[in-house]
């Protein structure tokens, strides 16, 4: 019995729940992912690894990924799992790279 406890407790830390990639509109898809490693997970690289996947799937249609969204929600012990959502476009030629919110710019003091 103390096997199995332990055998679903290292299962429930190292796996991550995910949706394939579901059109929700013309060349349009939405993917998440629930990261199951609790405070040890990272949700943005939950985040990344989507838009990896994402990537992936658009280029086997010969097609480029774009981002249209993105949402993270962070690991609350005992409350809830983080992880990370994707809405993406697969288009012929990506138009519109997501910026960082200061343009890329970074100031030295």
């Amino acid at each position: 019995m103390k096997k199995a406890i332990l055998i679903l407790a290292v299962a429930s830390l190292s796996g991550c729940a995910s949706t394939a990639p579901t059109k929700i509109g013309a060349d349009t898809y939405y993917a998440s992912r629930t990261n199951t490693a609790g405070i040890f997970g990272d949700v943005t690289a939950v985040a990344g690894r989507l838009m990896g996947d994402g990537n992936q799937f658009c280029e086997s249609q010969g097609k480029e990924f774009e981002l249209v969204t993105q949402q993270t929600t962070q690991n609350i012990p005992g409350v809830r799992l983080g992880g990370a959502s994707i809405t993406f476009k697969c288009v012929a030629h990506a138009n519109s790279p997501v910026m960082r919110p200061d343009n890329g710019v970074t100031t030295v003091n």
